[in-house]
């Protein structure tokens, strides 16, 4: 996969390494394997701009900076950016830029770029959504997509539905705005590839027991992190077997 910057000023991609930017508690770093493999996945892309939104009910207006003003937003270009793409790009291309920012219809959702476009590897789709176990903003929610990279070349983006009224929203280029996490494409087909298996607590196997008391024993036996230890074993077997 390649991450090409096309806005100069957006920051470096940066991978998730399972700390949470270094808010992950304490415990849960050397104790929860689960939260910590989760948290480590894909990329951190970041705003190229510090800017501020603010929804006033029936239209949201934009502020570049701290010390820029409120202007209502339709959608909106990067100057800097549009006039190096133009001097940069194949002719034929010339008019073909993305905006920063762009309002859908609806009026409270904005769709935000991170300055970036991606090319996937062949047989590999792109989980974009926001941070995984960061701390969220209250004022607004992500909306997550899947896109098949290994075709499609697609700018950066994210879709974010305004919640709080009246009141600026702070999008700085220091906070993650979203995260890639690259996946099979096999997933992507509305059919179940293997439909699950659903029983009943009555009917389970031995096996299901068996399962069922080993773990029980892993979470039971008075040693903490005794699953991250064993998975991080795991782990080790799993890259050694690549």
């Amino acid at each position: 996969m390649k991450f090409v910057r096309m806005v100069k000023s957006a920051p470096d991609v940066v991978k998730a390494d399972g700390t949470n930017l270094g808010m992950m508690p304490a415990r849960a770093m050397k104790y929860c394997e689960p939260l910590v493999t989760a948290s480590r996945q894909g990329w951190y892309l970041y705003p190229p701009v510090d800017f501020y939104l603010l929804w006033t009910g029936s239209e949201v207006l934009y502020r570049l900076g701290a010390e820029g003003e409120w202007t209502l937003l339709d959608r909106l270009y990067l100057t800097d950016f549009v006039q190096d793409y133009r001097d940069t790009c194949p002719p034929e291309l010339e008019d073909n830029y993305p905006p920063f920012l762009d309002v859908f219809p609806e009026g409270d959702i904005v769709q935000i770029g991170t300055g970036y476009s991606l090319i996937g590897d062949e047989g590999q789709c792109h989980w974009v959504r926001g941070p995984i176990n960061l701390p969220s903003n209250a004022a607004y929610d992500c909306f997550e997509a899947m896109i098949d990279s290994s075709w499609f070349c697609s700018p950066l983006f994210i879709n974010v539905k305004l919640r709080k009224q009246d009141v600026p929203i702070s999008f700085p280029r220091h906070r993650p705005l979203l995260q890639v996490v690259q996946l099979p494409n096999s997933i992507l087909p509305k059919t179940v590839l293997s439909p699950p298996e659903i029983g009943e607590m009555k009917d389970a196997s031995p096996e299901f027991w068996q399962a069922w008391a080993r773990g029980y024993e892993k979470r039971n036996e008075g040693r903490s992190g005794s699953y991250a230890g064993e998975q991080r074993r795991k782990n080790v077997e799993y890259a050694d077997s690549e």
